[in-house]
């Protein structure tokens, strides 16, 4: 993940164009045209994590020669995403790659694009394994979900990132055999309460919280809140838990969460911790940028994500792996993505997902601290 991050610094102008000037959008989203299209479609428009994975998605179908076109919902709900997706099927669209708003509500509009032939590819939050080729995984969601819990806990005994130890379990476990002060309580500031994936990485937390490593030092409860990925309810959602003052530390698997409970966090000059998944730009102000650094002076010493645009761009490659290769989707089967940018040309298997579909494993989590914001605070 890490070479894969550096070579992604080559995008980094086309990300942060794509960010400053996302695609037209009226206030039912991006309703242009799609005919003969592949469709991409993110939570809600604006949102800047699905901006950079959308810049490379359009990136990887512009160098295979396809058209494609982000289309959005404006609200972040099941119902939008439908609205949009049956704009785009009868609009006569070629695919349709999505992050869903939720688990259920999809079925007929999904149905619908099976009779017509129109490939679903999730990727970040999962479609109904009914009716997806597969999903694309940035990462694996026992990975996800542990590494954030891990983070959250060494953050509040002030324990550093070790980069020799990538998935922080050796860290945690030696910081919390010595240590015996009150019991230790996390936070979560999630997205839709049905959101699936967010779903998917608090239940690993819960199932990591469970270890006897924690008994006694770090409680089982998860305090949960929701914010529906709206920086202004993220924003209340984060005053809440500052009110409320019964947590040592917020994880907030969300790019928008976590920006929202840094800004609060901060301006309160607050003890509590946050971790969580967020982008280098947007986390800039409650980070700190330099080796130099003392990280605990700051709400949020260190946090994860993976390669966004790279995760566009995998998705593209697993459409067209669809429409020229005949990938189905079947355990086993895999997809041959392009060189493309600075990368490589990679290949990869579809497995079993879990949900009774599969998914395509296309990254790996990746921590940004101290040593290393100052590569990326302008690149994602």
């Amino acid at each position: 993940m890490k070479k894969n991050l550096k070579k992604a610094m080559a995008m980094g102008l086309a990300t942060t164009m794509a960010l400053a000037a996302p695609a037209a959008v009226s206030a039912a989203g991006n309703t242009s045209d799609v005919s003969g299209s592949h469709v991409f479609m993110f939570k809600s428009v604006g949102n800047a994590f699905g901006v950079i994975m959308y810049e490379g998605f359009s990136s990887y179908m512009e160098q295979v020669g396809e058209n494609c076109t982000e289309k959005s919902p404006a609200e972040t709900t099941v119902a939008a995403q439908v609205q949009l997706i049956d704009e785009a099927i009868t609009q006569g669209c070629k695919s349709i790659s999505i992050s869903t708003n939720g688990d259920t509500g999809f079925d007929e509009v999904f149905a619908k694009a099976q009779e017509k032939g129109v490939p679903i590819v999730s990727v970040d939050s999962s479609a109904s394994a009914d009716y997806r080729v597969t999903h694309n995984n940035q990462a694996s969601t026992e990975d996800i979900g542990a590494m954030q819990v891990r983070a959250a806990v060494l953050q509040v005994l002030g324990v550093a990132y070790d980069p020799e130890d990538v998935t922080m379990e050796k860290t945690v476990e030696a910081a919390l055999a010595d240590y015996d002060g009150d019991e230790i309580r996390l936070g979560v500031l999630s997205a839709g309460i049905d959101t699936p994936v967010q779903n998917s990485w608090i239940a690993v937390m819960e199932q990591e919280l469970q270890k006897d490593i924690y008994k006694g030092k770090v409680s089982p409860e998860l305090n949960k809140k929701y914010g529906d990925d709206e920086a202004t309810k993220s924003t209340t959602q984060a005053q809440a838990f500052l009110a409320e003052n019964n947590v040592d530390a917020i994880i907030s698997p969300t790019t928008v969460g976590i920006a929202a409970a840094g800004e609060v966090l901060t301006q309160a000059k607050s003890d509590i911790k946050l971790t969580g998944l967020g982008l280098p730009s947007e986390m800039k102000n409650y980070m700190p940028a330099t080796a130099d650094d003392d990280e605990f002076s700051f709400v949020c010493p260190y946090m994860m994500l993976w390669d966004v645009s790279h995760l566009g761009a995998s998705t593209a490659a697993i459409q067209m792996a669809v429409q020229n290769d005949g990938f189905d989707g079947a355990e086993g089967s895999t997809v041959d993505m392009e060189a493309w940018g600075e990368y490589e040309a990679e290949t990869f298997t579809a497995e079993d997902n879990g949900d009774g579909g599969t998914g395509v494993l296309t990254g790996q989590p990746y921590v940004f601290y101290k040593d290393n914001m100052a590569e990326w605070v302008d690149k994602l």
